[in-house]
């Protein structure tokens, strides 16, 4: 499932690899007939779109103006709008009775009523499904113009949440095949809104009808593995959560239509390299789709409505750099915002249209297990194609954002995930989490190694705390983490089958000197010291059930017989 919030899955670290549903596909440029632009009531935001029909009433001949399919909604969201709605008409409806079902949106509301389909965790069934179905027909003089936002957002029925999704999803529709003749593998998108669900048990929020705090591109496995029945195509999938409505963030049903653009055939897996495993193809997918969101906007930023209730250091901003390997996190959304900010800057350099056209040819290349590396390989090779112009100023962004680096390994220091910039901790894959028989005695390597350098004179140890703890977990953990480090002097550890290549493999102890319980430290020392300017890399070593690492720190300490734990490294 590919979503909009930073909610970690705990399944097999295989369960996307492999899959093929929706892609996309070259197709030839077509007109979308009876979609036109934003009209008349404007907010002042330009919504015209590359290739788009930017028809309109002017030059009619008659006094009666039709209102047929006339609308109102939103053109980014309640925030950003200050409440003001625009009128618009929408691309006409192919359902005889008005519904919102037409050649590239079919939208369903998602009703609290008995009667949905069963949800299932570990073959255990946990509650049901609100019942879909479409609740939007036509008002008389053949308009929607009676359906207008609730009075309050908390509405978990109304209907104004189908009108936005179906406005929006044939608007980004017609930017990818009007601009740049691009198009779903199979259409009309299917789109659920107002989804919630009904409990039997308590999942921390008690039981009964509850919110569903996210929105998500759901390719068809995604349900089976919920218990429900396959849909064909997938579908987006938009909650309704306390007093947020998610279909009411046009950057976010840009979002989620992007992740079922890229397909569940590209950047779909979890790698696994000599250097451990990398999560960047679902981090890259993350940042493709806020992207591509931002820039059918013109603006930078994702989820300014949908995503502020959390907090605003949930709201993503791409026009704040961000630089691999330095920001690595392991969540896929925070580390989304690297990839997400190069290409808002190549943007910014090149244009809108040049940029966008780069990016997409370079996308259409990428398969499930295209690294970050790769894809900036692409990405460059697409910009040459234009003039070694284009080629020199892409090359120069991607280096600034360290995308041609390669070495996923960045500095251990001192960390807490609640007071860090992304307020998220570092995860750990887990023996839940691989195939048996994976060949890693060692333990589950991490998403990413850290590095030691400029080891100050005189230091004789150099002390590595870190706290662990279990993930969380709708279905429940496995057991706790069990965290151990693989050290190696000036070069990456590297991880094979039934073998790990380092200087030596350390287990922490218990240390509360760092501040509290579950801190653990080791201290190296002797021939496990890099030689002067040299560089000390470590790696994460699970061999328990995945969690989260939320803390770490570092001493350099020049007398070690005070220290905890101390290791020389000795053969």
């Amino acid at each position: 499932m590919l979503s909009l919030l930073r909610f970690r899955s705990r399944a097999a670290l295989c369960l996307l690899s492999g899959a093929t549903s929706l892609s996309l596909a070259a197709c030839g440029t077509t007109t979308t007939d009876g979609t036109t632009a934003a009209n008349g009531n404007t907010t002042g935001e330009d919504t015209s779109i590359a290739g788009a029909d930017a028809g309109s009433d002017a030059g009619a001949d008659t006094a009666t103006v039709s209102k047929l399919d006339q609308a109102k909604v939103y053109i980014s969201d309640p925030k950003t709008d200050n409440q003001t709605t625009t009128l618009v008409t929408l691309a006409h409806p192919t359902d005889p009775d008005g519904h919102l079902i037409g050649d590239f949106a079919a939208v369903n509301n998602c009703l609290e009523q008995d009667g949905g389909v069963p949800l299932k965790f570990n073959g255990f069934q946990v509650g049901s499904m609100c019942v879909e179905t479409p609740t939007v027909t036509r008002d008389e003089d053949q308009s929607y113009l009676s359906i207008e936002p609730p009075g309050d957002d908390s509405d978990p029925e109304d209907k104004f949440a189908e009108l936005m999704m179906y406005y929006h999803v044939n608007q980004i529709h017609d930017f990818y095949q009007d601009g740049f003749g691009l198009a779903l593998e199979h259409n009309p998108m299917d789109a659920l809104v107002n989804v919630t669900f009904n409990s039997d048990i308590n999942l921390g929020g008690g039981t009964g009808w509850q919110g569903f705090p996210n929105a998500a591109f759901m390719p068809p496995e995604a349900f089976t593995a919920y218990g429900m029945p396959k849909r064909a195509n997938g579908a987006i999938v938009f909650g309704q959560y306390q007093s947020t409505d998610f279909s009411y963030d046009a950057s976010v049903i840009y979002h989620e239509y992007t992740h079922a653009m890229v397909g569940t055939t590209r950047l779909s897996g979890v790698l696994v390299d000599s250097f451990g495993l990398d999560n960047l193809p679902g981090a890259m997918n993350e940042g493709f789709a806020d992207y591509f969101s931002c820039s059918r906007r013109d603006s930078s930023i994702v989820g300014p409505y949908a995503l502020g209730f959390q907090g605003d250091f949930y709201v993503r901003d791409l026009s704040q750099g961000r630089i691999f390997p330095d920001d690595l996190t392991s969540e896929v959304h925070a580390d989304g915002k690297i990839i997400g900010s190069t290409l808002w800057e190549i943007r910014g350099a090149l244009g809108q249209q040049q940029a966008d056209e780069i990016i997409l040819n370079a996308l259409q290349s990428f398969t499930s297990s295209t690294n970050l590396y790769g894809a900036g390989k692409a990405i460059l090779s697409e910009a040459k194609k234009v003039d070694p112009q284009t080629g020199t100023k892409v090359n120069n962004i991607l280096k600034a954002h360290g995308i041609m680096s390669g070495e996923r390994a960045k500095a251990w220091a001192k960390f807490s995930a609640q007071t860090s910039v992304e307020q998220v901790p570092i995860a750990i894959a887990g023996t839940d989490q691989i195939q048996p028989g994976s060949g890693l005695d060692d333990g589950v390597p991490g998403y990413f190694q850290f590095v030691v350098k400029d080891v100050p004179a005189g230091t004789t140890g150099i002390t590595l705390a870190w706290r662990a703890q279990t993930g969380q977990s709708m279905t429940g953990g496995g057991g706790a983490p069990d965290v151990q480090l693989a050290v190696k002097k000036d070069g990456l550890v590297m991880i094979g089958v039934k073998q790990t290549v380092a200087d030596a493999i350390v287990q922490g102890k218990t240390n509360a000197a760092f501040g509290g319980k579950g801190w653990q430290s080791v201290t190296l020392s002797g021939a496990c010291l890099p030689a002067a300017a040299g560089k000390l890399y470590v790696m994460l070593l699970n061999k328990g059930a995945s969690g989260d690492v939320t803390d770490t720190d570092i001493q350099f300490v020049t007398d070690t017989t005070k220290s905890v734990n101390v290791v020389t490294c000795a053969k």
